[in-house]
This record gives C-alpha cells, sequence and structure tokens, in this order.
C-alpha cells in the first residue's frame, strides 16, 4: 500500500496501525513528522515499549530477528524503529526484512524510516515485500512555489490565519528549509495572539532582536540615514551574521517600496499603498515617505536590479566583496554617492 504523507492521519482514523510503515524522502522534517505522527496514535493504542534499531557499518541483522522473537518485558505491543538513513539492507537485511513481511509478529508494529529510494531500490524484494505487507510513504520536498502554501496550511493547523503576503515573506527568509519555517510559524503562533499574523507580526513580534536589528538597519537606509545604516551594518558583521541574513530582509523591502512608489506614481494616495501593501508600522511609513521624496519610480527600480548583483556575490566565497556591495546598496538607498554596483563588481 501507498500514501501520501497528508493522507497518513486519515488512513489511520479509518483504518488503524499497519504493521509496516515504509517512510522514505530527504527532508527530515516531514520524514520525522510522519513517524511522530505513528509513534503517538501507537502510544494512544497501547505500544507503550519503543526499540530503536540503526543499521550502519557492521550491523547484525539477526538484531531485529531477535527483538521480534523476544517476548516483551514491558508490554505486550512494541514500537519498533529502524533507521536506515542513507544505508541500504544489502543481501543479509533484504532476506531478514522479506521474512519480516511474510510474518510480522501480531504486537509489534514496524516504522522504518530512509533516505529517498530510487527506482532500482523500489523494484527489490525486500521493498517489494515490506509495501505489500505494509504501508510505503514516499516523501517528496516541498517545491519554493509550494512553500507558502504549505506555511498558510500549517499555521491553520495551529488555529491562525496567514496571507498570502506574509506567507511569502517567510518562506523567502527561511529559503526552503521546512524546520526554519516551522519554527517560525511556532514561535509567531505562540507570541501572536489574534487570530490573524501579519507582515509586521514577523518582522516586530517574533523574539529575535537581531533579526529586529537588520530591519532597523533597513528603515535606516530608508530614512537617508546613511552613517547609521553603515554603523549597523559593521555592528551585524561583528556579531557573525551572513550577508546573506541581510540581504534578504533589505531586497525584500526595496521591492516593497518600488511597488508602493509605482501605485504612488499611477495616482494612488499613498495611505492606500501603505494599506494595500501591509505597511502600519509608522516609523516605515515615516521612511517610505522620505525615499520616495528623494528617488523617483525608475531610480528604485535600477536600485532593485543593481541589488541583483549581491544576490551572486553573497553566495561567492569572497565576504569582503559582499560586505562591500551591501555597503554600497545602502548607501545609494539612502542617497549618498556610490558606483553602481554593477560597475564596481563586474569583475
Amino acid at each position: 500500500m501507498r500514501l501520501r504523507a497528508e493522507q497518513l492521519v486519515t488512513s489511520l482514523s479509518r483504518s488503524g496501525l499497519r504493521p509496516i510503515y515504509l517512510i522514505s524522502g530527504n527532508e527530515p522534517l516531514q520524514v520525522t513528522e510522519c513517524a511522530d505522527i505513528l509513534r503517538n496514535h501507537a502510544r494512544l493504542d497501547g505500544y507503550h515499549e519503543r526499540i530503536v534499531l540503526d543499521p550502519g557499518v557492521g550491523f547484525d541483522w539477526d538484531a531485529l530477528h531477535n527483538e521480534t522473537a523476544t517476548a516483551s518485558l514491558f508490554s505486550s505491543k512494541r514500537i519498533i524503529e529502524l533507521r536506515l538513513g542513507n544505508n541500504k539492507p544489502g543481501k543479509d537485511g533484504g532476506n531478514v526484512l522479506v521474512n519480516y513481511a511474510d510474518k510480522p509478529p501480531a504486537d509489534d508494529v514496524l516504522i522504518i524510516t530512509s533516505a529517498k529510494l530510487d527506482n532500482q531500490t523500489q523494484k527489490t524484494k525486500w521493498f517489494t515485500a515490506l509495501e505489500k505487507a505494509g504501508v510505503f510513504i514516499p516523501v517528496w520536498p516541498i517545491e519554493p512555489g509550494q512553500l507558502p502554501a504549505w506555511i498558510r496550511n500549517r499555521a491553520i493547523v495551529k488555529g491562525k490565519k496567514i496571507g498570502d503576503v506574509t506567507a511569502m515573506f517567510i518562506a523567502e527568509q527561511v529559503e526552503g528549509n521546512l524546520l526554519a519555517a516551522k519554527q517560525e510559524i511556532d514561535m509567531l503562533c505562540l507570541c501572536v495572539k489574534g487570530d490573524e499574523i501579519i507582515l509586521d507580526d514577523v518582522i516586530y513580534t517574533v523574539a529575535d532582536s537581531s533579526r529586529f536589528d537588520v530591519f532597523e538597519l533597513t528603515r535606516s537606509a530608508l530614512d537617508g540615514d546613511s552613517a547609521r545604516a553603515v554603523r549597523m551594518l559593521e555592528g551585524l558583521r561583528s556579531e557573525g551574521f551572513e550577508p546573506g541574513n541581510i540581504y534578504g530582509p533589505l531586497m525584500w523591502d526595496l521591492r516593497r517600496v518600488c511597488m508602493i512608489a509605482f501605485t504612488f506614481e499611477q495616482g494612488l494616495s499613498l495611505d492606500k499603498a501603505f494599506t494595500d501593501h501591509r505597511v502600519w508600522d509608522q516609523k516605515l511609513k515615516r521612511a517610505i515617505k522620505t525615499t520616495l521624496q528623494r528617488h523617483r519610480l525608475i531610480y528604485l527600480h535600477d536600485l532593485l536590479r543593481q541589488g541583483g548583483y549581491i544576490d551572486r556575490m553573497v553566495k561567492s566565497s569572497d565576504r569582503e566583496l559582499a560586505w562591500n556591495t551591501l555597503k554600497t546598496l545602502l548607501m545609494l538607498i539612502s542617497g549618498k554617492p556610490a558606483m553602481p554596483l554593477n560597475l564596481a563588481y563586474s569583475n
């Protein structure tokens, strides 16, 4: 039997536990959470003993047979976890798994976790036997375009609503890391008392003063205070920040300013533009107004294009160059003269 990860809870509620589960995938959070669901359901069903086997080099596969052949001293029902990881069972392990699947113990549930299993592995005897006797759950990675929806759905489960813009922002900050996204959502759900988590909650409510400093840095540049922005940049650098941790929030705010500038030049009032783009903080509103007085839309778009050069720099091994490009962009945003990024760092 084969299930998608999101079908597991429904399957358990309808059909109960099967004797064997094989969870496979390269996304640790999803694999772990599927295993957690099974453990919790099993405990509620009276499986109070847990045995963990970690096959590695020199692992004796008879250990699985010995565990299942030995009566439990503590409980009549047991959870047996077999953590394959990137390992394959090989010939000996394959034979043991085939024999286990042929006659799985009535009072045990076997949970096997592994890295992604390729098509060739899924044709082996041991895999076929396990899938026939139990449930195979292939875990597929969340693609970047799917991550905002994943974030929204995860918040709904916790009784919170997250809008599209806020979900996109969180997705950009975690850069595809599901564990980081989970931690962010968990923290927000604890900190935000209302039913909806908005963008300002992400920026200002999460108990992370270092992140707040990053947004203060961006606000200083928008406000035209280049000296303060550069001082804060150097301070974050001395605290061990990576350039990429600053680049993301900086480019997010710059893109938002460009969108507000566009709607403003189209004749929309600034108050309406701020509402549409979820800018509630009065200090940030003032900083954006200052920026729009200093720069026209065409120049802001040029800054946005130049900011694209930083993405290549922050991912390079030249950290000095990355910090210099960030400093240059902050100065350009604040209205101070500096050489364009695409000319200064084209080499």
